[in-house]
């Protein structure tokens, strides 16, 4: 999870979300239409916020299957169906969190709240399982309210650090091979990437870089 900053309501949301909201309620149907939150213009503005990332656990969402999640889920809030600061971008995975009568969304990080400085206070990684920091319960109750722990990311996130770590060794080797020189700017900046906001996972490689001292 990375501090996020919500875009621009998409403008066929904030013109037609009274609308939609009123006729949902007529209906007597309890869930929204999907077709009509899930219009590719809304998607797209989300997807640009997180870069094409799962909002909770940073898996990359190109090409693989991605759900818009009510953040307050519409059995507690039906007014709060189209509203757009309530549609978070998730992958299958996450979509699957715990329900708010067991783990309120005010007892976990919100990535919209929470920026890295704060997030980073709860929650670390040991190389791709992710853990609290200092017992935090915030940090706890994130982890299991968005499953940021089953095995599906744990193998994802491990993949990710084996093409880390198979950089870092082709770097070591061209540094033996040319007389055990220094790391330079152009490969630090290669293994410092790892961490951008971008790249999928980035506060695991942000956590790992941080204790190797390369940030």
């Amino acid at each position: 999870m990375r501090g996020l900053v919500r875009l621009s309501e998409p403008t066929i949301l904030r013109n037609k979300k009274v609308e939609w909201l009123q006729k949902l309620i007529e209906s007597g149907k309890n869930r929204p239409d999907a077709t009509k939150y899930g219009n590719h213009k809304i998607r797209l503005q989300l997807n640009t916020i997180s870069n094409y990332k799962c909002y909770y656990c940073e898996s990359l969402l190109k090409q693989v299957p991605s759900e818009i999640d009510h953040f307050i889920e519409v059995t507690c809030d039906k007014t709060k169906s189209y509203e757009w600061t309530n549609l978070y971008l998730a992958c299958d995975n996450c979509n699957k969190k715990i329900p708010h009568n067991e783990i309120p969304v005010q007892d976990a990080l919100d990535p919209f709240i929470d920026n890295d400085e704060e997030i980073s206070k709860h929650i670390i990684f040991d190389d791709e399982i992710v853990r609290t920091k200092n017992n935090s319960e915030k940090g706890r109750k994130t982890i299991q309210k968005y499953r940021l722990s089953t095995k599906q990311l744990d193998y994802k996130r491990a993949i990710q650090l084996k093409s880390f770590y198979k950089v870092v060794e082709e770097i070591r080797k061209k540094q033996i091979l040319e007389g055990g020189r220094d790391m330079n700017d152009a490969e630090k900046e290669l293994i410092m990437s790892y961490s951008n906001f971008d790249n999928p996972y980035s506060l695991m490689f942000k956590n790992l870089l941080e204790r190797n001292n390369f940030i």
